[in-house]
């Protein structure tokens, strides 16, 4: 989505200037740092991010490290890597380390914004589904304690409503008054359980 906000992060200051421009163009905000370690300082520094987009080998802290560091604070927040290395247990690391996605240096333009909108989009649609599971959740909370309210009204009203027919039947008959509710006493006194 346009003016989503993306940092950065290569040691190559070419390469930087190159993905911020292709970024720009597509109307996404950009910030740039040069490793791990400044991308950090910029993360703790309050500036919120919709997207980490980070070389995988750099002085100082790599890539992998900026991963973990970044998932335990910003678990939401989508990295993709970006490297010239072609090992495919180097990707699989990344990815097994909570990457969104992994990009092979060199990369087309349309090849990077595809990728970008893609993990921007799913932070989206998991943002939605939080949402959504926690309004439900609050939603059920509701309806049981509505549930739970309106079958004690119901208790209540099954007890009145057996009471008015025990002095109904009291008032139908003077010889049988009280008669109803003396059985109930004496069938509690008889029940198996007292004997």
């Amino acid at each position: 989505m346009p003016n989503d906000r993306i940092l950065v992060v290569d040691d190559e200051e070419t390469i930087r200037e190159i993905v911020c421009s292709a970024l720009s163009a597509a109307r996404f905000q950009t910030r740039q740092a040069a490793n791990g370690v400044e991308a950090l300082a910029i993360l703790e520094s309050g500036d919120e991010f919709d997207l980490v987009l980070s070389d995988l080998m750099m002085a100082e802290m790599d890539g992998i490290a900026l991963l973990e560091r970044a998932k335990e604070r910003y678990p939401d927040m989508p990295v993709v890597m970006v490297t010239t290395v072609l090992d495919i247990s180097v990707a699989l690391q990344a990815i097994h380390n909570g990457a969104y996605d992994y990009l092979p240096k060199p990369f087309e333009r349309e090849q990077l914004l595809a990728t970008v909108r893609r993990a921007l989009e799913h932070r989206r649609l998991k943002r939605e589904n939080d949402a959504y599971r926690t309004n439900l959740e609050a939603l059920v909370a509701a309806r049981t304690q509505q549930w739970k309210t309106a079958l004690s009204k119901l208790e209540e009203s099954y007890d009145i409503t057996l009471e008015a027919l025990g002095d109904a039947l009291d008032l139908k008959d003077a010889e049988t008054e009280h008669h109803s509710r003396s059985e109930e006493h004496t069938s509690e006194l008889q029940s198996p359980c007292n004997l």
